[in-house]
């Protein structure tokens, strides 16, 4: 019996001291360094986090700034092409206006020098001038609105 007595006491007497030390670990700041360690865990891996998505973003900024760039340049020249084109057509429907009307002045003068002579040559030429002048400005007025007009308007 008194060994039974002796395993009981002993057993009581663990378990008391096992509550104690496990009431005493419970209040006391024992979990401090694992909450510690926990919450710089978390902001390391936050910051890499954050870190990585910063990096992606700028790298897909500069990405789309590449191609913009690129496509600006693109638009760029093919604006010119067009500006060329159309300047080169705007001259050339210039000129082929210029050899019309030299080509009529000078059939226009053989016919006159051969019936009404030199006085009515000069009043033909200078009516014709000014008929040149008037459809070279109208003209002109018009290729330089092709050539301002911007595409898409």
């Amino acid at each position: 019996m008194i060994r039974l007595k002796r395993k009981v006491m002993i057993g009581s007497l663990s378990l008391s001291t096992f509550l104690i030390m496990s009431t005493a670990y419970a209040y006391s700041d024992a979990s401090l360094p694992l909450q510690n360690w926990y919450k710089a865990s978390f902001q390391t891996g936050k910051s890499e986090v954050n870190s990585k998505a910063i990096r992606a973003l700028n790298e897909s900024r500069q990405a789309m700034q590449a191609r913009a760039d690129e496509m600006r340049s693109s638009h760029a020249a093919r604006l010119k092409q067009v500006q060329d084109v159309q300047s080169q057509q705007a001259r050339n429907r210039v000129e082929a206006v210029r050899q019309d009307y030299v080509s009529q002045i000078e059939s226009k003068a053989e016919e006159l020098m051969k019936t009404e002579g030199p006085a009515q040559f000069d009043k033909y030429v200078l009516a014709s001038n000014e008929k040149l002048d008037r459809e070279v400005d109208q003209l002109t007025i018009q290729v330089l609105q092709e050539l301002t007009l911007t595409p898409g308007k």
